[in-house]
């Protein structure tokens, strides 16, 4: 593997920018965690720090392939579809965290965070209202936008955002981010829509953003 993104040359202001922007954005999250589908329920918990736990071990196969540059994929899809969006910053952020101090973080703690986490959640969740909104609700649909949709729109916007901060700071190449992009996006879709085809058949009440009355409701006669 190579050598982990330089984080000594980051401007100043990004990372000041960043660190305050992640704040207030965890913050904000922090405010209206719905701790009550924690409370006496272990296995809710567990299902929460093990899938906390595949997000960071995901930065394990970050490929840094320029000076600046990392791909690898997000999680950050079946997080926000699973626990939502609240809870899934809160993983994605220590995500961050354990990236950094493996040396692996884009940028460092603050900038991967926004670029891994934020932005996707959001892309994720937003794909999510307009399918809730506008699509006809049954399992099929769920699969194949939230999951497979989702996660290829996450890692689009992630690589986007990573794109427009290296043309502006210098750091890495955002020709590679833009060109890197259609062959993640078909691998974050592939593993998003896979591992949420598996959550919903066989555990279904591990998925906040799934409704067995909605989406498994026979069709009108």
């Amino acid at each position: 593997m190579a050598a982990a993104p330089v984080q000594a040359a980051v401007p100043v202001a990004l990372q000041l920018g960043a660190l305050v922007a992640a704040a207030v954005v965890l913050a904000a999250a922090a405010r209206g965690l719905p701790w009550y589908k924690l409370e006496g329920d272990r296995e809710a918990q567990r299902v929460l720090l093990l899938a906390t736990a595949a997000l960071a071990a995901l930065r394990w196969f970050n490929a840094d392939a320029l000076a600046g540059s990392s791909l690898h994929f997000l999680g950050a899809t079946v997080a926000t579809l699973m626990f939502g969006p609240r809870f899934a910053l809160w993983a994605l952020a220590v995500a961050s965290l354990l990236a950094w101090i493996g040396g692996t973080a884009w940028l460092g703690w603050a900038p991967d965070f926004l670029a891994c986490g934020v932005v996707p959640v959001l892309a994720t969740q937003a794909l999510y209202r307009i399918e809730q909104a506008h699509l006809p609700p049954n399992l099929f649909v769920y699969v194949l936008v939230n999951g497979f949709g989702g996660g290829a729109l996450a890692m689009l916007a992630s690589h986007l955002a990573k794109a427009g901060v290296a043309a502006w700071s210098g750091l890495g190449d955002p020709a590679f981010y833009l060109v890197s992009a259609v062959p993640m996006m078909f691998g974050e879709g592939f593993l998003s829509g896979g591992t949420m085809a598996l959550v919903v058949v066989y555990r279904p009440q591990w998925c906040a953003s799934f409704d067995d009355d909605r989406y498994l409701r026979p069709p009108p006669a």
